[in-house]
């Protein structure tokens, strides 16, 4: 970027100022985390007892109450530690008996004190009170501050008042940014406050402010109103933004923040964050908008809480909602949520009793169809299960699951509630050989529903659902050959794993399936005499997980091909088989005894690279029906990973086997120059329409101390056609001239002060 261009991004900075007569630096905050124990108290090795004075030096003239000190001089007091050229040491006996010493040194002046290093030409210093004056003095304090000063006077032991400052986090010997103050008030491990401050960035004059409180406490958080952000999008027009941080304590906090768009309205947020002992923790995000020319108020609701509550209980909290799909689309910038057509929210309460647990849920769930829209709720729902347990005799496994709920169906015209009972007890036997396993399982279900369908409404009488269902699960026998490589490039030997896994399921006939209703999965059970098999393919290496390490069987490929056979195919099984995007009848409406043939593919040669490829085939119509091809690569300086998938609708005539989806998508990470230069980008891309639906690209640079960011985003979907440029200057210890939108949206503005 030219000098011209960042001068004017500057200038543009400057202008906005004069909007804010009070300015602070509210620190970014980290994620919230409990507090940590405090630590045992240290033990200082060049300490020395309070009332204790320590000199090394060549004594010069000694006269009464006045010492002369001369050549290097090294002077310990408590945990405070002077040296300079020259040193002049005066003490006075009060009446009260006690002795007050003033020292005066010159020449190479160093003071030390903690994590306090100051130094320069002149120093007077009260060694009782711990208060004296610097002349020309440069220093360090923790967190990182680098001060100069044409005077610094030390007013206690935690309070600096400095004239003429300069003030960075840089350690280069020309800082590549600082700020300037006339007068400042510096707090130990609690803040700056500047007067007449002008912020220069390499050197150049960037902003001016006529205070400024500069954080530095060492959790790194400070209540303040955060630094006013800047953006253009060519859908909502130019935006300007702040907000208002409140550190609450070390795990606790809140931040309230505005926003303006130029095109689209106004917005107003709130976001509370804590952690407490884990896993207790939560954040809860509200935003509201006011569009312009809509009337009322648009809002986006993300809500995540987990809470350990008395008696070995635990609740969690879950909310997304917001007010339409139209303002999703626009308001949104990441493309899986643009897309997403779901509000859901629930309340869970759980607690574990053993082998057991209890539940109680209150849930609901709004899925968007175009202009109508499916509802279902939890009002609440009672659940005690037992996950499968081995019991203490004859090597049975048992587990149960029992439900009491209320339930809420409909859609946006009308919703009826009703109620529904579930008991589902499951018994298996598994057994084992070297080269077989063989789990035969028999499973009892009664669910009875307050109500039935009666001509597509919930208006019928009571009805129970009884079925029966056994099941054996057999994996092998399985065959192995292990093949020695000469070229021993990936490794020395391949074994080769070959085996079927077979399922036969007999469940017996649900009566009345049609008058069930159909709230979830659960209610979706017909009876069924199936039988799915599968031949699995598995490859190990002998690899070593680390250099030096002793090499171990790894598993670098996983090939699974299955099928289904229905026995009974009246009831149309394979239409309601979860385990089959594409199920459903055969040519003609006809039921076929076959599903389709499931080909899952898993190449991981390494750790750091995996590849999988899925697809499944219709013997019924002789078709490829879904396709789907994924791959990733992690390395230290770069990632990759990259995404296709497609579907075709079935049909006997090839000019009616239509696509139906057909995406492409990619991101990417790289690191240049480890450290400093990274570029990262990401394409949404539907092959389908030809058209890009997202694409975005970043460039970060960062020297130690300093860096920028610049990003492009380009979206395409639903109601927005946007493209978005943005510019973040990043200062260490103080965080970004900038914004970037989004997810982290809040946090992201954190990272600049405000008014104090």
């Amino acid at each position: 970027m030219s000098r011209g261009t960042i001068g004017r991004f500057l200038l543009l900075l400057l202008a906005s100022a004069a909007f804010w007569p009070a300015v602070a630096a509210a620190q970014a905050p980290v994620p919230p985390s409990p507090s940590p124990p405090p630590p045992p108290p240290e033990v200082k090795k060049d300490a020395v007892p309070e009332d204790e004075l320590r000199i090394y030096a060549n004594i010069g003239e000694v006269e009464r109450g006045h010492t002369k000190y001369r050549g290097f001089v090294d002077l310990r007091a408590g945990e405070t530690r002077i040296q300079a050229d020259e040193l002049d040491l005066y003490e006075e006996t009060k009446p009260d008996g006690k002795t007050t010493r003033t020292l005066v040194a010159e020449g190479n002046v160093v003071f030390m004190r903690g994590d306090e290093r100051l130094s320069g030409r002149h120093l007077k210093m009260d060694l009782t009170a711990s208060t004296g004056v610097f002349e020309d003095a440069v220093g360090y304090v923790q967190p990182g501050v680098f001060i100069e000063a044409k005077r610094i006077e030390r007013l206690n032991a935690t309070t600096y008042r400095i004239e003429g400052g300069k003030y960075t986090s840089c350690a280069q010997p020309v800082p590549r940014w600082s700020f300037s103050a006339s007068s400042a008030t510096l707090e130990i491990d609690n803040h700056i406050f500047a007067r007449n401050v002008t912020f220069k960035v390499k050197g150049v004059p960037a902003l001016y402010l006529p205070y400024f409180v500069y954080p530095i406490e060492k959790d790194q958080r400070s209540t303040g109103i955060l630094f006013p952000h800047f953006g253009y999008s060519s859908f909502r027009g130019f935006n300007v933004g702040t907000g208002f941080f409140w550190a609450m304590g070390r795990s606790v906090d809140q931040t309230f923040y505005t926003d303006h768009y130029s095109r689209y309205g106004y917005g107003l947020g709130h976001e509370f964050r804590y952690t407490l002992k884990s896993p207790s923790r939560g954040s809860l995000r509200t935003y509201l908008f006011r569009p312009t020319g809509v009337p009322g108020w648009e809002y986006d609701v993300n809500w995540n809480a987990v809470q350990s509550l008395p008696h070995n209980f635990r609740g969690s909290l879950f909310v997304r909602q917001y007010s339409n799909l139209s303002f999703q689309q626009r308001i949104q910038e990441s493309l899986d949520l643009v897309s997403r057509r779901t509000r859901s929210s629930s309340l869970n309460l759980q607690r574990n009793f053993k082998a057991s647990s209890v539940q109680i849920l209150a849930d609901s769930t709004e899925t968007f169809f175009e202009d109508q829209h499916r509802v279902n709720r939890h009002l609440p729902s009672l659940t005690l299960s037992r996950s499968p347990q081995k019991l203490h005799f004859g090597g049975l496994v048992f587990g149960y699951e029992a439900r009491g709920e209320g339930l809420e169906l409909g859609d946006q015209d009308r919703t009826d509630f009703y109620s529904r009972f579930d008991l589902y007890p499951k018994l298996s036997r598994p057994m084992s050989a070297s080269f077989l396993q063989l789990t035969p399982q028999v499973e009892l279900r009664y669910t009875h529903y307050a109500t039935s369908l009666l001509d597509g409404a919930l208006d019928g009488s009571p009805i129970d659902r009884r079925y029966l269902e056994g099941s054996v699960d057999m994996r092998g026998p399985t065959f192995s050959r292990v093949f020695n490589l000469p070229w021993h490039f990936y490794t020395d030997r391949i074994k080769h794993v070959l085996g079927p896994e077979v399922t036969w399921t007999y469940r017996s006939p649900v009566d009345r399936f049609d008058d069930i209703p159909k709230f979830d999965g659960n209610d979706y059970f017909l009876g069924t005499n199936e039988v799915n098999y599968a031949l699995v393919q598995r490859f190990y290496a002998k690899r070593a997980s680390r250099p030096g390490a002793k090499p171990e069987a790894y598993e670098f490929l996983n090939w699974r091909v299955s099928q289904t056979y229905y026995v009974q195919i009246n009831n149309g099984q394979n239409e309601f088989d979860p385990n089959y995007s594409s199920s459903e009848f055969g040519p003609g409406g006809r039921p076929d005894h076959n599903s389709p043939i499931q080909s899952r593919l898993r190449l991981r040669p390494t750790p750091e690279f995996n590849t999988n490829f899925d697809l499944e085939y219709d013997v019924n119509f002789y078709q490829l029906r879904t396709l789907g091809l994924s791959t990733s690569l992690n390395l230290k300086r770069g990632s990759l990973q990259a995404s296709w998938s497609r579907g075709k609708r079935t049909a006997v005539k090839q000019q009616n086997r239509v696509l139906t989806r057909d995406t492409l998508r990619g991101s990417g990470r790289l690191q240049v120059l480890p450290g400093r230069l990274a570029f990262e980008g990401s394409a949404d891309y539907d092959l389908l329409n030809k058209k890009l639906r997202q694409s975005t690209a970043r460039m970060r640079y960062g020297i130690q101390c300093c860096g920028f960011t610049v990003e492009t985003i380009q979206s395409e979907y639903g109601v927005k056609k946007d493209r978005q440029f943005r510019f973040a200057i990043e200062l260490a210890n103080i965080g970004s001239i900038g914004n970037f939108m989004g997810q982290e949206e809040a946090e992201q503005r954190r990272g600049f002060g405000g008014i104090r």
